[in-house]
């Protein structure tokens, strides 16, 4: 069922060493240990944890983790995994794109994204600079000899979204050019 995963064999110490970042991560174990790693391993991944014996999983936790243990229906686990692992957390400079938000990691300030600005911020990320016309052909799925000013309309509203987070990330257009520059 879940087709595009690896599957490594580890322990919690090498858990603890590597540096997980923008993962889909499912983590098969025996016993509690979310204490044990830091905050940054949950907030940087979207991790579900399946617990193979009867954990109390109703304890308060500070982590936005799914977890799970052996007596659930495997296609709700299905639907709650691939659920989980579609929403394709990144990361970037001070943001992280979450779902349909955009939280800035330092100021832990967060709002809501359309899809279409979110489809464009990431493209952004990603390639670090793109052109208008791709931005409008791929994302916007316009032709791009439409004359149409519709991606400086959703830059503007994205560059807006960003200073109410007070995200030092800045999109930057020249010409046809639109490029990320990040102000520390």
């Amino acid at each position: 069922m879940f087709i595009k995963f690896q599957i490594h064999a580890t322990s919690l110490e090498k858990i603890k060493k590597n540096n997980f970042f923008n993962q889909n991560i499912l983590l098969i174990v025996s016993e509690r240990f979310e204490e044990s790693l830091e905050k940054s391993f949950f907030d940087n991944n979207n991790v579900i944890i399946f617990y193979t014996t009867n954990n109390n999983t109703n304890k308060k936790n500070s982590y936005s983790i799914k977890t799970f243990n052996k007596n659930i229906n495997i296609n709700k686990f299905i639907d709650e995994v691939t659920t989980l692992f579609g929403k394709n957390l990144i990361n970037y400079g001070d943001i992280k794109i979450k779902g349909e938000k955009i939280i800035n990691n330092k100021a832990d300030k967060e709002i809501f994204l359309t899809s279409l600005e979110k489809d464009i911020l990431t493209v952004l990320i990603n390639q670090q600079e793109a052109e208008k016309n791709l931005l409008l052909e791929r994302v916007l799925k316009i032709k791009k000899e439409t004359e149409t000013k519709t991606i400086e309309s959703h830059l503007t509203r994205i560059r807006n979204k960003l200073l109410k987070i007070n995200s030092k990330l800045k999109i930057i257009s020249k010409g046809n050019k639109v490029f990320l520059s990040y102000l520390f």
